[in-house]
């Protein structure tokens, strides 16, 4: 993508309400980003709540987001969310286990929540090649897999050797696990053949390759390279796969392209940068020299907009996961690359007209 694409000033978000009522499964609300006379990039899929996604409801309802979640299957602090065939992934700080909303079957179900690799304070979430679930808790201090029954198969940590893993990401090409150890101001790398760390790099400071309690960590799956939230120093850093610092970008600031408290990052497939930002309610999207092309997102409960926004993922079809911790929920968005418009190009241009109207 380049930078004409997206621009960096304040967007108006597109929300084209259709009439009539919606069911969960297929929703009559359009959200499309950035507003004309840019061509559209991004657009509103669904959003997850837990159980209640697989109940009739008012479209008003699902609009305004408003649901106060039950004590059952739903959603009640998120943090970390991954997705994989149509199976996402969700830790929950509050309820101390992982949600899998697993959309093939129309269900809620959880890991971590029995006694072996039962779960404390679940943070972030992975997927490995094998489909085993990787979870990183932060009480507990170790980083627990469970394969997809749900039960633990892999668990590392020695004592004393995270300080608080937070953030986690893998190389699937590499077998490589990647921990941000947030309180030991640096990041772990596994293997995940036999558990072993391999290296860690990172100490505190604000020198290139320094962090000051970093968060959160992605994959840019184009070269390998380890993209890390450097929260407290207000900034994203970007390392080669063997924790070689390369590059970094950001400032503390309330204007765009600066940061106030980031957290969740995700990378889609032309390598732009997706950043949360928890105190400003957005996301803003950089390329991959820093510069940032859009952002959006305030507080609040509607379509596009966040309550202390947490973690972030992008999937391999470029569908973007945004969990809101506050507001219990993750919303889902479709990037529109080059290769997307032309696989679904009626869908490009339902969009295109929803955008103009």
């Amino acid at each position: 993508m380049k930078r004409t694409l997206f621009y960096s000033v304040m967007v108006s978000i597109v929300i084209l309400l259709l009439a009539g009522c919606a069911t969960k499964d297929k929703q009559d609300f359009h959200l499309v980003l950035p507003p004309p006379p840019e061509e559209p990039r991004l657009y509103f899929v669904n959003v997850l709540k837990g159980e209640v996604d697989y109940v009739d409801d008012s479209a008003l309802d699902t609009f305004i987001g408003e649901e106060a979640p039950s004590v059952g299957k739903n959603l009640f602090k998120p943090y970390g969310v991954a997705a994989h065939k149509d199976i996402v992934y969700v830790t929950d700080t509050a309820r101390g286990v992982v949600f899998v909303i697993d959309d093939n079957r129309s269900e809620v179900r959880f890991l971590g929540d029995k006694p072996s690799g039962k779960l404390a304070l679940p943070v972030s979430v992975a997927i490995g090649s094998d489909n085993t679930v990787y979870v990183s808790d932060a009480k507990i201090n170790k980083v627990f897999g469970y394969n997809k029954n749900g039960k633990l198969v892999f668990a590392i940590g020695d004592s004393g050797e995270f300080g608080r893993p937070t953030g986690i990401a893998i190389n699937q090409e590499l077998n490589r696990l990647y921990v941000v150890d947030t309180s030991k101001h640096n990041i772990k790398v596994f293997d995940l053949k036999d558990g072993k760390r391999l290296f860690e790099f990172g100490k505190r400071g604000i020198k290139d390759g320094e962090f000051n309690y970093p968060t959160n960590v992605a994959i840019d799956r184009r070269n390998n390279n380890v993209v890390i939230v450097d929260t407290q120093n207000f900034r994203v850093q970007t390392f080669d796969k063997d924790g070689n610092f390369i590059s970094k970008f950001g400032k503390i600031g309330d204007r765009p392209g600066m940061f106030a408290r980031p957290k969740g990052i995700g990378i889609d497939s032309d390598g732009h940068i997706y950043i949360a930002d928890s105190a400003f309610n957005n996301i803003q999207i950089f390329d991959s020299n820093g510069t940032m092309l859009l952002f959006f997102g305030n507080a609040g409960f509607g379509l596009g907009n966040f309550y202390l926004p947490a973690g972030l993922y992008i999937d391999e079809q470029d569908k973007l996961y945004a969990v809101g911790s506050y507001s219990g929920r993750v919303q889902v968005f479709q990037y529109m690359n080059d290769a997307w418009k032309e696989n679904n190009p009626k869908k490009y241009q339902k969009l295109k007209q929803l955008q103009e109207e």
